[in-house]
């Protein structure tokens, strides 16, 4: 018998939401809590990987949950999200962090610089100083996510299309946020 299995039978109809007014609400309560539970798997398989943990070692532990190829593509995305974030932080301090990171399963980060429409190019530059030394320190690239082109700050400067991260050292680690339809055979 699985966890899932004994985690529903052993709950009572009182531990769920409640009714929804609409159909579906329930599901996307709780595929938004598993998502929040995914994350948190990554950023402990991420810390135990910093800690010096090899890959083997922490896909063994997980993979009574997910696939060994599950796991290690949670763990890299996992890896990348948080290391990003760690050399993103001076950019995304608040109230006025110009940068936001969005993460996107156990597929790449996307970074956008959320710029005020009064600031000029150069405030913009001036915000952006030192952030591809940063990212570059962590091992971490941008990239437009269509082209894998890399992006610089002068990018993130002129806005668009937020640039997907990856590991310089290994640019296909991680699944790109952009897919490619397949014709039909």
């Amino acid at each position: 018998m699985n966890f899932l299995h004994r985690w529903v039978t052993k709950r009572s109809e009182d531990d769920l939401p409640p009714a929804a007014s609409t159909p579906g609400d329930r599901t996307f309560d709780t595929a938004r809590a598993l998502q929040d539970v995914r994350y948190a798997l990554a950023e402990a398989m991420a810390q135990d990987y910093r800690a010096g943990l090899s890959e083997e070692e922490i896909v063994k532990k997980v993979l009574f949950t997910a696939s060994k190829d599950d796991a290690l593509a949670l763990l890299h995305s996992g890896r990348l999200t948080h290391d990003a974030l760690r050399a993103l932080y001076p950019w995304m301090q608040e109230p006025d962090g110009p940068m936001v990171l969005f993460p996107h399963g156990t597929r790449a980060p996307t970074v956008l610089a959320s710029w005020v429409d009064t600031e000029s190019a150069d405030d913009r530059r001036t915000r952006l100083r030192g952030l591809d030394e940063a990212l570059r320190a962590a091992g971490i690239g941008y990239r437009d996510p269509a082209t894998k082109q890399p992006r610089t700050e002068e990018d993130l400067v002129r806005g668009g299309q937020a640039p997907e991260l990856f590991f310089l050292a290994a640019p296909d680690l991680v699944e790109s946020v952009h897919t490619f339809s397949r014709p039909e055979s």
